[in-house]
């Protein structure tokens, strides 16, 4: 069923990340934001302060009992997406849930025999799928202008993650990414070098049934997080690749003139060309930003809650919703089981 007007929102959570990245976003879609809860109570109350909610609580079932919710988010430990979502959906709601949704591939599959029971979705917060560089890579591929082949995604990290907290809650972004281009993958091949205590470093291979490849190179060695990625094949017929730094900068090198042409009769005849349809580069206007070119839409986190919002709306599922999440958590689920190896999924 469609739904006409705000969307009315219940938020479980209330720190650090979901206050300073999901909060700020609520803004820019069709929705209302009615209740916020958390364990401490005093961020509750701070949340519903600043965002405008009415009322604040504790446990999140007395939140769904007392308030009339079209849709619950969740951002929290592992174990409170899996429980606070499935209590959400077991009451026909849909859920927006950051990611992992579940602390492990088995209950991921439990939630998604629980939304289809009840006729309802979860969302995934795969917010790199929004991001503008890489939402546009996709809509080019989408529209046949780009044909991809192959891709790297480099993603760095702090340290202090143990193997499982790396593949949860960090490798799943460039996976997901990944699959975004590719599909689903038919093996991954993984390799794990520890270089310290809770400093793995991850190389997955992904293949696909077409023969595509993407390889993921993640490493626990960054003061902050860090990702490059660069996706091969054709743009517009012509060789070449994307290149994107930090999601904010994009490059788009095609085959040209080539350089410096060493076939010369002669040393001295050599010139260098230099042609500036080969590179052309895109980024955001962050010196004084205009509302479309910012922080707030770049990194995608805009972009995902109003897919959120505007599918309970127009009365059709979110993407990436319930089985999109299941090949995302069968390569981690793989890597658990044996970080160095090859896993047909």
């Amino acid at each position: 069923m469609t739904k006409e007007g705000n969307v009315r929102i219940g938020f479980v959570g209330c720190g650090t990340h979901s206050t300073h990245n999901l909060y700020p976003m609520l803004k820019y879609a069709a929705c209302e934001l009615v209740a916020t809860c958390d364990r401490d109570e005093s961020l509750a109350q701070r949340n519903a302060a600043v965002y405008g909610a009415k009322a604040a609580y504790t446990d999140y079932r007395r939140m769904m009992d007392q308030e009339t919710l079209d849709a619950v988010m969740v951002c929290g430990p592992f174990d409170l997406h899996y429980a606070a979502g499935c209590e959400a959906m077991s009451r026909g709601l849909p859920v927006w849930v950051e990611k992992p949704p579940a602390p492990d591939l088995a209950s991921t599959l439990k939630m998604v025999e629980i939304a289809n029971k009840n006729k309802t979705f979860f969302m995934i917060g795969f917010m790199k799928r929004f991001a503008l560089t890489y939402r546009k890579v996709w809509e080019f591929a989408q529209n046949g202008r780009a044909k991809l082949s192959s891709g790297l995604f480099r993603y760095t990290h702090w340290a202090g993650m143990d193997l499982h907290i790396t593949m949860m809650a960090m490798a799943v972004h460039p996976v997901d990414l990944a699959m975004s281009y590719f599909g689903v993958p038919s093996e991954v091949t993984s390799f794990v070098y520890d270089a310290a205590p809770k400093t793995p470093c991850v190389n997955l291979t992904l293949r696909f049934p077409d023969g595509r490849w993407a390889t993921i190179l993640l490493g626990c060695h960054g003061p902050r997080i860090q990702e490059h990625v660069e996706l091969y094949g054709q743009m517009d017929g012509k060789d070449g690749y994307f290149a994107i730094d930090n999601v904010l900068n994009m490059e788009l090198h095609t085959a040209g003139q080539g350089g410096v042409d060493i076939v010369a009769p002669t040393f001295a005849q050599i010139a260098p060309t230099f042609d500036m349809d080969d590179i052309k580069v895109w980024r955001p206007d962050l010196g004084i930003p205009n509302m479309a070119q910012c922080s707030t839409f770049a990194g995608g986190y805009a972009g995902e809650i109003r897919e959120f919002v505007n599918a309970i709306r127009e009365g059709r599922r979110a993407t990436p919703s319930n089985e999109d999440v299941i090949p995302v958590m069968k390569v981690v689920d793989a890597v658990l089981k044996k970080p160095n190896g090859r896993t047909v999924l």
